[in-house]
This record gives C-alpha cells, structure tokens and sequence, in this order.
C-alpha cells in the first residue's frame, strides 16, 4: 500500500516495527478471517446473516489485549461509551496461515470486522469466565493518512458458536 506521504519502504519499516513488538509483548492466538466471498454474500444478507455464513480462513498470530481501557484512552481513540467498556486489541501485519492454499507459510492479514481469535484460558482475566473466544466488531485506524500501519480492534465475547 503506497502513500503521498511517506515512502513505501518507510511504511514497510514502521509495518515491522508493530510486528517485532507484539512477538516481544503480544499473546499467542488462533485468528480466523473470514473469506472474503463468504463475507460479502453474508453482509448482503444485512440483519439476517449468521455465523454459520462465513466460512472462516486460520492463522497463528499474536494479539496484544486492553482488558480494561480508561475513558480516556477511548475518547483520544475516538470510542465514546457510557456502561460498557469495549476490550482493545491490536494484531501485526503477518501471521501464520493454518488453513488454505498457503497453510505453514508466513502471509500477510487484513483483519476484518466478524472476525474472531481464540486465546487459551490461562490469558483471559476472571471476569470472562468460560469465555474463549473474542469476535472483532469494530475497526479503527490509528496512524498515518492512508498508509495503514496500525490498526485498533474493539472486540467482544463470541456468543454464537458455529
């Protein structure tokens, strides 16, 4: 993805750079994406799409977790909330597919909105008991312009499984 404003190799640079950090801090998970025919078959369904509609690529990736953000960390993001308090997370650009034509291989991930990840119990807070899975309901750009470097999930306990 190239930008007006920063060079390409810059992009790719700072791209790493949100990658080395989550191996360093980010949790092990199973990502699942969903594909993007399934996708758009289901979003024209509109309200009466299910989960059962998607069908669903996975990835081992690594995911770093805002169990319990402040008010004030979600008004600079631009989230303004009353009751509930969403949970943030954030993903690298590349993990590795665990399904498809490319399962083993280190690939590039766009993660979308219907899409989930997995942790294993011993990483989720008490709070969320028996509860395994997150799905990602919001997506918000926090970086430069149009070279999309980072990118913020607000996410929620899967309640539906498939």
């Amino acid at each position: 993805m190239s930008t007006r404003l920063l060079p390409a190799e810059t992009v790719a640079v700072l791209r790493h750079y949100v990658d080395v950090a989550l191996d360093a801090v980010g949790m092990d998970c199973t990502l699942y994406i969903p594909t993007n025919t399934s996708y758009e078959v289901a979003q024209r369904k509109d309200i009466y799409a299910v989960p059962g509609d998607y069908e669903y690529l996975s990835y081992s990736a690594k995911v770093f977790v805002n169990w319990n953000p402040s008010t004030y960390k979600l008004k600079q993001l631009g989230l303004f909330v009353e009751d509930s308090l969403p949970i943030l997370c954030w993903f690298g650009n590349k993990a590795t597919a665990l399904s498809g034509s490319e399962a083993g291989s280190e690939v590039s991930i766009d993660v979308c909105k219907k899409g989930y990840f997995e942790l294993e119990p011993e990483f989720i807070p008490g709070n969320y008991k028996d509860i395994v899975q997150f799905e990602i309901v919001n997506v918000a750009v926090k970086g430069f312009q149009d070279a999309i470097i980072r990118k913020i999930f607000s996410a929620v306990p899967r309640r539906v499984k498939i």
